[in-house]
């Protein structure tokens, strides 16, 4: 699998070997709020979702990215970002989760464009999706950036979020997302 940059980042796609800064990444106090009701996650709970994960680029030939920012003195790992099958639709979900000291500066826009892209240009997939927990305004605003529109709220994983949706032709039309 091919690592890829932007601007600012390098991206690689998530591999077994990826594992321990997944467990240190989903341990964050932002991610568990934001996505395990402050649950602590243990290593089986990330070996787990690592399965999953690299199931997704298998059969989809995209999934989750391993985000890392550009420095001087060598990359630094800041969070994953990437989209996957949602559920038993057609759809995509699309998530990103980063770091708390490395949110706010745009980055997670950055990582959500290029994994937006790289993945529309290996499916037919027609929409994509996204929740986001109620009262992440600064989750919200991102999804408004890069061209997530809100719908309603609705359930997820037995929470209340906020529902957010783009389909392919919305995005393509931003011709400089690509």
């Amino acid at each position: 699998m091919t690592t890829c940059q932007t601007e600012r980042l390098i991206l690689t796609p998530a591999r077994p070997e990826h594992e321990a800064a997944l467990f240190k990444l989903h341990n964050d106090p932002l991610v568990q709020k934001a996505n395990y009701r402050n649950v602590p996650q243990t290593i089986e709970d990330v070996h787990k979702w690592l399965d999953w994960l690299l199931r997704q680029w298998y059969k989809n030939g995209f999934g989750y990215w391993m985000v890392y920012e550009k420095h001087n003195d060598g990359p630094i790992f800041i969070g994953r970002c990437g989209l996957c099958d949602y559920q038993d639709t057609d759809d995509l979900e699309f998530a990103w989760v980063f770091f708390q000291d490395r949110v706010g500066r745009g980055l997670g826009p950055e990582a959500a464009l290029f994994t937006i892209s790289h993945a529309l240009k290996r499916t037919t997939k027609e929409k994509i999706v996204g929740f986001i927990e109620q009262g992440n305004t600064r989750a919200e605003n991102a999804a408004k950036k890069i061209g997530l529109r809100y719908i309603d709220d609705r359930l997820y994983n037995g929470k209340l979020c906020r529902y957010y949706e783009m389909t392919r032709g919305m995005y393509l039309s931003k011709s400089s997302y690509l």
